[in-house]
């Protein structure tokens, strides 16, 4: 939630920027009035959106080998099932949402109790067809606005005919360009999407720019513009009307009669028009999530992953004995004995990734003998998949806050559960979890040990883990006075 919080609010904060910058001021007023529309829908949800770019380069480096995944892994999808099903958060993960719901609600019912004062307000009243709209007489001295298809005014002004005819059409434009429901989907997505208080400043643009609209509409009659700024100043009033409505009395006159009076240059609208359709995809590009997908091996070739080795092979499919013996040899080479604690001497292999790779591909076209034969010398040689994205679910990822279940390594670095707060479900591209037992748990509040990867540094490491995928390792028994000398 706090990485899309983030994204959201950056997004819409560039895209208001742009239009307060470069767009506010040109006399582009139905382009300007799709972009404040279109920029708020896009700045909340494309960080929701999710895309999947295939591994292509990995997978043309490697053959596709169906070696199963690690116990550790696997142990981890039983294990956080379990506790899952067993164990419950210390707080409730529905509070955010109900503190969500509650402002949410609070707001839709503000909207629906202006709506329900703006048709209350119609009833009774006596209704005058004007044009594609209708007049709603209104006692007192309210001032003039508009909501949808009706237009309200006072009765007496009515009567008299002392309303100027600019004026009616001026809410007549509101009318008949809907401005109304732009006005509502604002207050909807307000409501929905409080948490982003950019929202507030995209709604007083967006009425602006009705204002300018109407405007428009008045001067593209007979009225000249000094004419109407003039009325348009001896007619303002002081009384506000309700939110939702469109009014006459909007409180920036001052931008609106700058507008009025604005020139056009279609080479610096277009200009900036082309820069806005750029940087739309530009900012897709940089917000959504990105997972990448294992792509299978092409299988019309089943041998070109084994092309790492120009190596002779027997008829009957195995290694050759000469190649054999280099394979021991070459692991015997790399390897190092180590004291440990308890006093035993434990092997160590160390080699490079691009021999480990070759020492794989030999092996891989061992025959079922020769790979016994390397298991009864205690070495084991395996190649773990390619990596490949998974989050957790959100209940998953709320469980593993607990302190008392779960130690948490973050990016491989041991973390308190509290720094989970500051990242969401979506956030985590892979995770083990593995059970403690016995000595393990000595010293430790937790039950399982918790490895987490984040989408930036599973991303960062993503080529280093893709080379390094093979895995060379042996068991020996040796005390440290049996362990073989250098050579031998």
């Amino acid at each position: 939630m706090v990485s899309y919080l983030i994204k959201s609010i950056i997004c819409s904060g560039l895209l208001f920027a742009v239009y307060h910058f470069m767009l506010e001021r040109e006399k582009m007023l139905r382009f300007n009035r799709f972009y404040l529309l279109a920029a708020m829908v896009f700045s909340l949800l494309v960080p929701l959106v999710t895309i999947e770019i295939p591994s292509q380069t990995a997978a043309q480096a490697f053959t596709d080998n169906p070696v199963s995944q690690s116990i550790v892994s696997t142990a981890a999808d039983h294990a956080g099932q379990e506790v899952t099903a067993q164990e419950h958060t210390e707080l409730p993960a529905y509070l955010p949402w109900l503190l969500y719901g509650l402002v949410a609600a609070a707001l839709l019912l503000r909207t629906g109790f202006q709506m329900l004062v703006i048709f209350r307000s119609k009833s009774g009243r006596r209704i005058v067809p004007f044009e594609n709209a209708q007049l709603v007489l209104t006692p007192g001295y309210m001032p003039v606005y508009s909501f949808f298809k009706f237009i309200f005014i006072p009765q007496k002004a009515f009567e008299n005919q002392s309303i100027p005819k600019e004026i009616l059409t001026h809410e007549l434009a509101h009318a008949r360009q809907m401005h109304s429901l732009d006005i509502l989907f604002t207050e909807l997505l307000i409501a929905l999407w409080w948490f982003n208080p950019l929202l507030l400043l995209y709604r007083r643009a967006i009425r602006l720019n009705h204002e300018y609209l109407a405007d428009a509409a008045v001067l593209a009659g007979a009225t000249g513009v000094k004419e109407y700024q003039l009325m348009l100043l001896d007619s303002l009033l002081a009384q506000r009307t309700t939110v939702l409505a469109s009014s006459f009395n909007y409180p920036v006159t001052k931008k609106r009669l700058a507008m009025m009076t604005t020139n056009i240059n279609r080479r610096i609208q277009f200009a900036k028009k082309a820069f806005v359709a750029l940087l739309l995809p530009i900012l897709a590009l940089a917000l959504v999530e990105k997972t990448y997908s294992q792509q299978p091996a092409s299988k019309t070739n089943p041998d070109a992953g084994r092309k790492v080795d120009n190596v002779p092979v027997s008829d009957n499919g195995a290694v050759l004995d000469e190649e054999m013996k280099d394979f021991f040899a070459t692991i015997e080479q790399h390897t190092k004995y180590v004291k440990n604690k308890k006093g035993r001497t434990d092997p160590v292999i160390t080699m490079s990734a691009e021999l480990e790779n070759r020492l794989y591909a030999v092996y891989e076209r061992m025959s079922d003998a020769q790979k016994a034969q390397v298991k009864a010398k205690e070495i084991s040689v395996l190649r773990m998949d390619i990596p490949v994205k998974k989050a957790p679910t959100p209940e998953m990822f709320e469980n593993w806050k607990r302190t008392d279940v779960f130690g948490v390594w973050l990016n491989n670095k041991h973390v308190p559960n509290s720094t989970l707060n500051k990242y969401k479900y979506s956030d985590i591209a892979e995770y083990d979890l593995s059970k403690l037992y016995g000595a393990a748990l000595k010293g430790r509040s937790y039950k399982y040990q918790l490895d987490i990867l984040t989408n930036d540094y599973f991303d960062k490491t993503y080529d280093e883990r893709v080379n390094n995928r093979v895995i060379i390792t042996r068991i020996s028994w040796f005390t440290p006075k049996e362990a073989p000398k250098k050579g031998k």
